[in-house]
């Protein structure tokens, strides 16, 4: 039998060039299978109308504090806060106005000891 010789060719890459020839992500074959379990949008606020009551107000999470703080990072709630902060400020003076108020009409209708 004669002997064939066969020549074999090998390239090498460093890393920086190895990264930049092959793609390292991860690929599927195959589609991934939706989790039919998942709500539709629709199906959540429907269940959210129906646990309303039932979902503490205060917590870490599951609770209505927890909804707020997580939505609050999609909207932006600052600019709400700016304009009620001057309504609140009013409402204080307007409070510390009546109690004066109180305290002098409390003073007045004291029999007054001469």
């Amino acid at each position: 039998m004669a002997k064939r010789e066969i020549r074999l060719q090998k390239t090498v890459f460093n890393k920086e060039q190895f990264d930049k020839v092959i793609d390292r992500s991860f690929n599927t074959f195959a589609q991934p299978i939706l989790d039919d379990d998942t709500p539709s949008v629709e199906e959540f606020f429907n269940l959210y109308e129906e646990l309303f009551y039932e979902i503490p107000i205060q917590g870490q999470d599951l609770s209505h504090e927890y909804l707020v703080k997580k939505s609050s990072e999609l909207v932006s709630f600052e600019k709400d806060t700016e304009d009620i902060q001057p309504l609140l400020d009013e409402i204080a003076q307007l409070r510390e106005t009546i109690l004066a108020q109180q305290e002098e009409i409390i003073q007045l209708s004291l029999p007054q000891i001469s």
